[in-house]
């Protein structure tokens, strides 16, 4: 990005050619449109895959995968239209079913079908969606078995702004959400100038097909390309590599997001850790890649974070993932992290990996010098022991459980595992 900050610096507002400098028609403001949208699009922090009639985005996707929230945390949703071209036009709608919520399709906001069976998208056409976030009767229901201990989202709402981005929608059609979850901190301090009280906020870009793009797809990616090359070498940029500069958006610091999500991890609050956690993954992922030995710290511990969130959420494939990315610094607590999201999922991969770190202490490669390494060697035992249980390899995990028995702080783990297996092995005969 510094590439791009470097050379919009070097050409100014007052130096880029204007519409007006052009008398460019109609098919050019289409264009330019397209080339502005589509950078902002390709260069927003999501990573959004595009829509199109055959593969429509749903709301189920934007919740999941953009603001990583569980679709079972989402109850009714009333939608809310409003169409200020050609005339002042409301219109409420209520969408009680959970299925429904998650089936809804943005795009139909802004989009009709004309006599001919074309889709168009229709300017001056909002929509805000207000959706039922973490009910009461879910979160409330055997909450004293749920590791989550999360307040700020409970009976909550997440509220979505919908509008197509700019007049000269034209085959493909681009559409702003604006998002924001309000976050209910006790007590109350608004007054502060680093309220807990902040709402989370975010925006991303969506782009919808209407024909097939790979013609303008491929034209756009050459422009972008010589942008590149012209940048490199210091040259001017033709109009059309303006506007794709000018497209390419930027992101702010997340000191705080960082340091507020994970003083709420350390609550147990992991679904309102979550939201700034993943604005600082985003914010990292592809600048950990170009500048990694500035920022992979930051990176890692908001990894092990996100694991850890997933983990307490009980959303173990979720947890692997972000867990998996860090596994090449070999800490412990990494490691003992991203067991647990595989072992609980049950992840074949779990038994190798597990007996693979256990191994290394029996081979002297690792150490018990710390009450860190101990702790680590005990975690791996148990979770062997456990593995040996659910394969039934029975004469295995007698075995090592016995010797655990021997140590303090396994001794009522490998009691009670050895009493299941004595109940499990009479049962089968």
């Amino acid at each position: 990005m510094e590439l791009f900050d470097r050379f919009s610096k070097k050409n100014k507002p007052e130096e880029m050619e204007t519409p007006q400098d052009n008398n460019l028609n109609p098919d050019d403001w289409f264009w330019g449109s397209f080339l502005m949208n589509e950078a902002k699009f390709r260069h927003q922090q999501n990573t959004v895959k595009r829509s199109s009639k055959d593969e429509p985005i749903t709301l189920g996707y934007i919740i999941k995968e953009l603001l990583n929230i569980s679709p079972a945390d989402i109850g009714p949703m009333t939608v809310v239209s409003r169409e200020e071209f050609f005339g002042h036009r409301e219109k409420t709608e209520i969408i009680e079913s959970q299925s429904d919520v998650l089936a809804f399709k943005p795009f139909d906001a802004i989009h009709y079908v004309n006599k001919k069976g074309d889709t168009v998208p229709r300017s001056g056409m909002n929509t805000v969606l207000v959706i039922s976030y973490r009910p009461g009767d879910i979160i409330f229901e055997n909450r004293e078995e749920k590791n989550d201990k999360s307040q700020l989202c409970t009976d909550n709402s997440i509220i979505m702004f919908l509008r197509g981005i700019d007049p000269f929608m034209h085959e493909t059609t681009y559409m702003r959400v604006s998002v924001m979850i309000p976050n209910f901190a006790s007590p109350d301090d608004f007054r502060t100038s680093h309220s807990k009280n902040a709402p989370f906020t975010t925006s991303f870009v969506l782009g919808f097909d209407i024909v097939p793009p790979e013609k303008k797809l491929k034209r756009y990616d050459e422009i972008e390309q010589s942008l590149i090359e012209k940048s490199n070498r210091g040259e001017d940029l033709s109009s059309e590599e303006q506007t794709v500069l000018e497209g390419i958006t930027y992101s702010k610091d997340l000191g705080h997001d960082f340091g507020y999500g994970r003083w709420l991890v350390t609550e147990n609050r992991f679904a309102d850790a979550l939201m700034p956690l993943m604005k600082v993954y985003n914010h990292l992922k592809t600048s950990v890649v170009t500048d990694f030995d500035r920022i992979h710290e930051v990176f890692a511990e908001t990894c092990f974070n996100l694991g850890f969130c997933f983990n307490g959420m009980e959303q173990f494939e979720r947890a692997a993932y972000y867990l998996g990315l860090i596994q090449g610094y070999d800490r412990p607590k990494y490691i003992i992290e991203y067991i647990n999201s595989l072992v609980n999922n049950g992840d074949p991969r779990a038994m190798d990996i597990v007996r693979h770190y256990f191994s290394e202490f029996n081979e002297g490669k690792r150490l018990i010098d710390s009450e860190e390494m101990a702790f680590f060697y005990e975690f791996l035992a148990r979770r062997l022991a456990y593995l040996y249980i659910e394969y039934k390899r029975w004469d295995k995990a007698r075995d090592l459980l016995e010797q655990l028995k021997e140590s303090p702080a396994c001794h009522d783990f490998a009691v009670k595992e050895l009493e299941y297996i004595n109940i499990a092995t009479s049962n089968s005969i």
